[in-house]
């Protein structure tokens, strides 16, 4: 094994941005809160989150920078509570995909997940790190979009006299399952900073 194999890939310089969290990002994704979800394992309405939002943010404001800035991780957070619910109308409920699992997490968790979240899309779209034709979890970009695009490089390739050929694939339910650090790898070789790739290390 070479010297270069043994040290790992080099990455580019990651981009300088500020990645603080913020009084105004935790205000705003407590009251985007659904009211009456049902809670996770601590219990914690989100109706409680949402109206007492103006009593909780300084100390979550204090909470969620120390884990953020220092990369730390308060294990019980992660805890979830699975509830496994019958679909409707099914003929015979003997096989599993007659059931539908729901997935309860900790809200408080899920605030500061969804904040790195929406600081990672607004690198991603500012410095144009993702592709053109890239649609699915972006602000602005949805299955129509993805539709005229493609119904646009059809219609130019009959006009050019070609076959048009269309191959779809089900990339979610080949790659179901994320490989932490292929993901990991990825972000770091789109310049994503430290912060953000170390909290989604941490949280998968």
């Amino acid at each position: 094994m070479t010297n270069n194999e043994q040290q790992g890939p080099k990455y580019l310089q990651q981009i300088k941005v500020s990645c603080k969290i913020t009084v105004e990002q935790i205000q705003r994704q407590l009251h985007k809160l659904k009211p009456y979800k049902a809670p996770g394992p601590d219990r914690i309405p989100n109706i409680v989150l949402t109206k007492c939002a103006h009593l909780l943010t300084d100390s979550l404001f204090q909470i969620y920078e120390a884990m953020f800035e220092k990369n730390l991780l308060y294990k019980p957070w992660k805890h979830f509570t699975t509830v496994v619910l019958r679909k409707l109308g099914k003929p015979c409920y003997n096989i599993s995909k007659a059931y539908r699992p729901i997935v309860l997490l900790n809200t408080m968790w899920k605030v500061l997940t969804a904040i790195v979240a929406e600081q990672l899309t607004f690198i991603m779209e500012k410095y144009q790190l993702l592709p053109d034709n890239h649609f699915r979890g972006r602000p602005g970009c949805t299955t129509m979009d993805a539709m005229h695009l493609l119904a646009h490089k059809i219609k130019t390739s009959w006009r050019a006299g070609k076959v048009t050929l269309v191959l779809f694939l089900d990339i979610e339910g080949t790659f179901s399952n994320v490989v932490p650090s292929y993901l990991v790898h990825n972000l770091r070789k789109r310049k994503v900073p430290s912060k953000i790739v170390n909290f989604v290390h941490n949280m998968l």
